[in-house]
């Protein structure tokens, strides 16, 4: 109880609760600020991509609907008396720095990690004048629209700030902010990661680590290879299908999230025969097949959880190795190397647990 009451005691009273993560550069002041009735959040970008434009309308429906009260006693009461003589913002102006490539905020997110353009700076007058915000990239203004929802509270219908003037400058710490979830062990329909790549999205995660398949059961429905979600799924109604892949990748890109998909090399309930030359080359397609439904320049294959006492009481693998004259440690290299060159030659950079 002691240290609860510390804590509470040096919170500032005036700070901003609802940053998440905290920018790399905050100054605030002391002065309210509230919305005005007629906020509009204007860009000035010719051409301007339609997940921004989505971007934007979502922020403005965000600032009317989350309805955030401050973390003091009353929460806003206190101030309802300083918000009647407060300045109103009306606009919040959006543009790209000079010589900056117009792409969607999905191209932006699905470059490869370490150069995507994220940073963005933000300024919020005390006096009512435009807020503006600029970037390098429409990923680095998705960012920065998020951060602009965290920066208000509501009370009594009122949003506002007791802080202006807001200036930030902020940028990633990490260029890989990820978050894994596996639909192999619990399966989660498509409503639910949507809702999960939401959360993710408001403290700006990068990268939603999909671990969609494994031995317990396999719901992604492959092109070409769709027999593995009949017989693997736990319910023909537990599968994702393409159409279903697609939404979700289409979904995590407008939200600023790349989607890595881990499909592992264990078949239901098994494991593959990996030093059977049919199982490889069955594998390879397989995951060329799956690399394909991803536009994601990474593609995790696992590579973990290797039961070596499977493989030494399995009479035909053990038969493999000695017709090949190879240890299972070599037919694993054979096994990976042939896998993953199936998934280089889609364009994909190969990714595995850092145990194999």
């Amino acid at each position: 109880m002691r240290f609860l009451f510390l804590l509470f005691a040096l919170a500032p009273v005036g700070g901003v609760f609802g940053l998440w993560p905290q920018p790399r550069s905050l100054e605030t002041g002391s002065t309210a600020l509230k919305l005005a009735s007629t906020f509009d959040i204007h860009v000035d970008i010719q051409h301007a991509p339609s997940d921004l434009s989505a971007a934007i309308s979502r922020t403005k429906s965000f600032l009317k609907n989350d309805k955030l009260g401050r973390l003091v006693v009353g929460r806003g009461s206190s101030d309802s008396g300083t918000l009647k003589q407060a300045n109103a913002l009306k606009t919040l102006q959006l543009s790209l720095s000079e010589g900056a490539t117009v792409r969607s905020i999905t191209e932006e997110a699905r470059l490869a990690i370490g150069t995507r353009s994220e940073e963005y700076v933000l300024s919020i007058p005390a006096d009512g004048s435009a807020a503006t915000l600029t970037a390098n990239s429409t990923l680095g203004l998705f960012r920065g629209l998020t951060t602009f929802t965290q920066l208000f509270y509501e009370w009594s219908g009122q949003i506002y700030t007791v802080e202006a003037p807001i200036s930030i400058t902020d940028s990633p710490a990490y260029p890989w902010r990820g978050f894994m979830l596996d639909t192999s062990r619990n399966f989660f329909p498509v409503a639910d990661i949507k809702r999960t790549l939401d959360a993710m999205s408001l403290v700006k995660m990068s990268q939603f680590h999909w671990h969609v398949t494994d031995s317990q059961s396999f719901p992604l429905v492959i092109p070409g290879f769709t027999e593995l979600a009949s017989a693997g799924a736990y319910d023909p109604s537990m599968v994702y299908s393409p159409d279903e892949v697609q939404d979700i990748v289409d979904y995590a890109g407008a939200r600023g999230i790349d989607v890595m998909v881990l499909r592992t090399r264990k078949p239901p309930a098994g494991q593959l025969r990996l030093a059977s030359p049919t199982a490889t080359n069955f594998t390879a397609e397989m995951l060329a097949a799956v690399a394909r439904m991803f536009p994601s320049t990474l593609m995790s294959t696992g590579g973990d959880e290797l039961n070596t006492n499977c493989y030494a009481q399995d009479a035909e693998t053990q038969e493999d190795l000695k017709s090949a004259g190879q240890t299972l440690e070599q037919a694993l290299n054979v096994f990976t190397q042939k896998t993953h060159a199936a998934i280089e030659a889609v364009g994909k950079t190969p990714a595995v647990w850092e145990g194999m």
